[in-house]
C-alpha cells in the first residue's frame, strides 16, 4: 500500500488490533466477569435480568450481554467473539466521527485527521478490543450527536424527524449499554446546539422541543427493558437498577461508594489517556482563537469541557468514564491541524517510546518492591526492545513522519506489543482453563466445592460452568461448611485465606496464586498467619 496507506486509518488500525482479538485471553477481573454474565444468560435462557453466579446482576444493563450472545449464535461460544464485537463498535465510532467531522467542517482532510487523532489516543487504542462497556457507549454518543446535528438544522423537516429518531434510539441504546450516564455524555453538546450550530435560521424553541421528544423516546426504549426487568427481578433488583448504580457514584465523595477519588484526579489522568497528542501537538496556541466561530470547534468545546467538569464533580472516577469525550478532543485537534493553527511533531513521542521500551526491557533485572507487581518481570525484554525500536524509528525519520498518522500508528502498535507481551510473558496467569476444568469436574461428580472469598465469576466462562460456585465470606463460614462436607474442596485466590496444608492443585493467578485444597486438610491446618497479612492480588475489585 506504500506511503498512501495513511489515507486509510480505519483499515490500518484494525489490522494492527485484530491479532489481540484472537490471541489475548479474557483478563480478570472485569472481562471474565462480563463473559460470565453473558454465558449465564445463554445457559439459563434468562435474557431479561442478567445474573452472575446464580444471583441477579444489577451493576450493568443488558445490551453488551445481548450483543455477545448474538455473536455466539454466529461464531459459537468464544471469548474472541466479544472482543470482535467491541472492535466492530470501535470501527463504527471512527466512521461516525469521520462523518460528524465532515458534516461540521465540510473538509475530507479534517475528517480523516479526526479518525487518526481518535484511533491514536492510547486509551482508545487500548480499549478498542477490550470486553468493556465504554467503547459501545462512545458509539452511542457519536450516533446521538449525529441526530443532534439533524435537529439543529431546522431547514429540512425530514431531517428533524430523522434527528428525533436517531437521537432517541441512540439515547435508549446508550442507557441499555451503561445506564443514565449516557445522558450526561451528550447533555452539554445537545443543550449548546444553538451556540455551536452553523445552520441558518435555527430556532431554539423548536429545537429544544425536538430534543425533549428524543429524550422521551430514549427513555421509553430504556424503560421497555427496565420496567419488566424490575418486576421480574424483585424489589432489590429494581432498587439497584433505578437508584444504586447512579447515586452510589455521585455520592462517592462522601465515602459511600467505590472508586472515590479527589476532584483534581481527572486533570492528572486525562492527558495520559490522550497520549501521544500532549507530546506531539505543537503550534501557536494564540491561533486557536481564530477557530472560535467554527461549528466544529464550538461543538468540541461544549462536548468536552463541561462534561469533563461534571465527571470531575462526581465522586466515583475511573479513567474509562471519560472515553466517550475523547472523540470530542479528536474533533477539535483535527480542525486545528487542518486549519494550520496546530501541527504535529513526533520527536518527543519517539523519545517517550524509547524510554518506555528501555524500562520494559530492563524491568526483569530489577526486583520490584511491591509483590503484586513482581510478575511484570516475567515479560521478555524483547518486547521492550521492540517498543524502543519503534520510538527510535519515529525519532530518526521524524522530518518525514510529521503527520498525525505516524504517531497514531505507533501508539496502536504499542498497544498491540504490550498486550502481546502480557500474553507471551504473564499470560499464563490469566489462563484459567486448568483450574476451571477441575472445578467443573468436581461439580459434575457431585463433590461439594466452594470458593473462599467473592470470586467475581472469574471461573464461570473459562470452565463453562453450569451451576454456581458458592462463595463463602469468612474463615468461620468455611469452618462450618467444612465440618459438614469433609469430602469437599475449597478454592481461593486470596492470600488472607491461604491454608498451611499443601494444596492439591495450584497455579499462578494475576499477582498471586489460585489453589484448591481438600476441605478436611484445610480445616485441620488452618490459615497461615505469615501469608494472611500480605496485600491481595485482586482485593475485592469493585464494579466499575
Amino acid at each position: 500500500m506504500g506511503w498512501r496507506a495513511t489515507e486509510y486509518p480505519l483499515l490500518l488500525g484494525l489490522l494492527l488490533l485484530a491479532p489481540v482479538v484472537f490471541l489475548l485471553p479474557p483478563l480478570p477481573i472485569d472481562e471474565t466477569r462480563y463473559l460470565a454474565v453473558a454465558w449465564e444468560m445463554r445457559q439459563t435462557g434468562e435474557f431479561l435480568v442478567p445474573h452472575l453466579n446464580g444471583a441477579t446482576y444489577a451493576h450493568k444493563p443488558p445490551l453488551l450481554f445481548w450483543l455477545i450472545n448474538a455473536g455466539w449464535l454466529i461464531t459459537g461460544v468464544h471469548a474472541w467473539t466479544a472482543r470482535a464485537m467491541t472492535l466492530l463498535c470501535s470501527a463504527l465510532s471512527l466512521i461516525l466521527l469521520h462523518r460528524l467531522t465532515l458534516r461540521l467542517t465540510a473538509s475530507a482532510a479534517a475528517a480523516r485527521l479526526a479518525m487518526w487523532f481518535l484511533f491514536g489516543a492510547i486509551y482508545f487504542a487500548t480499549f478498542a478490543n477490550a470486553i468493556m462497556f465504554d467503547v459501545p457507549l462512545a458509539t452511542c454518543v457519536l450516533l446521538a450527536l449525529h441526530g443532534v446535528c439533524d435537529l439543529a438544522d431546522s431547514r429540512v423537516r425530514d431531517r428533524t424527524r430523522r434527528g428525533i429518531l436517531v437521537t432517541g434510539i441512540a439515547i435508549g441504546l446508550g442507557i441499555l449499554v451503561k445506564g443514565p450516564v449516557m445522558l450526561l455524555d451528550i447533555a452539554f453538546p445537545a443543550l449548546a446546539a444553538p451556540w455551536w450550530s452553523a445552520a441558518p435560521g435555527m430556532r431554539g424553541g423548536r429545537y429544544f422541543k425536538d430534543i425533549g421528544l428524543a429524550v422521551l423516546l430514549g427513555a421509553a426504549i430504556a424503560l421497555a427493558w427496565a420496567v419488566p426487568a424490575a418486576l421480574h427481578g424483585g424489589a432489590d433488583y429494581a432498587h439497584a437498577i433505578f437508584l444504586n448504580q447512579t447515586f452510589d457514584r455521585i455520592e462517592a465523595t462522601q465515602g459511600m461508594s467505590t472508586h472515590a477519588r479527589p476532584l483534581w484526579w481527572y486533570l492528572a489522568i486525562f492527558p495520559l489517556m490522550l497520549l501521544p497528542w500532549p507530546l506531539a501537538i505543537r503550534g501557536a496556541w494564540s491561533k486557536l482563537s481564530a477557530l472560535g466561530n467554527q461549528a466544529a470547534w464550538r461543538m468540541g468545546l461544549a462536548w468536552t469541557v463541561p462534561t469533563f467538569i461534571a465527571f470531575s464533580l462526581v465522586g466515583g472516577k475511573q479513567p474509562h468514564y471519560l472515553l466517550p469525550i475523547v472523540p470530542g478532543v479528536a474533533l477539535m485537534l483535527a480542525l486545528a491541524v487542518e486549519r494550520g493553527a496546530l501541527c504535529v511533531r513526533v520527536g518527543l513521542t519517539g523519545i517517550a517510546l524509547i524510554l518506555l521500551g528501555a524500562a520494559m526491557a530492563l524491568l526483569p533485572h530489577f526486583p520490584l518492591a511491591r509483590p503484586l507487581l513482581a510478575y511484570v518481570g516475567e515479560i521478555a525484554p524483547a518486547w521492550g526492545i521492540a517498543v524502543a525500536a519503534l520510538g527510535l524509528a519515529l525519532l530518526v525519520f521524524r522530518r518525514s513522519l510529521e503527520t498525525p498518522a505516524w504517531p497514531a500508528l505507533a501508539m496502536i502498535a504499542v498497544s498491540l506489543l504490550v498486550k502481546l507481551a502480557i500474553l507471551g510473558g504473564t499470560g499464563q496467569r490469566y489462563d484459567l482453563e486448568a483450574i476451571t476444568t477441575r472445578i467443573r469436574q468436581a461439580q459434575q461428580d457431585g463433590q461439594p466445592i466452594v470458593h473462599l472469598g467473592w470470586h467475581h465469576g472469574v471461573y464461570e466462562f473459562a470452565g463453562r460452568l453450569t451451576q454456581p460456585l458458592v462463595a463463602l465470606d469468612s474463615e468461620q463460614a468455611f469452618n462450618a461448611w467444612a465440618q459438614q462436607h469433609p469430602d469437599g474442596l475449597v478454592v481461593t485466590f486470596y492470600r488472607r485465606y491461604r491454608f498451611r496444608a499443601a494444596p492439591i492443585y495450584a497455579q499462578r493467578f494475576r499477582g498471586g496464586e489460585v489453589s484448591i485444597w481438600s476441605a478436611s486438610d484445610a480445616l485441620a491446618s488452618g490459615i497461615d498467619p505469615a501469608i494472611a497479612h500480605m496485600p491481595e492480588p485482586g482485593e475485592d475489585a469493585p464494579e466499575d
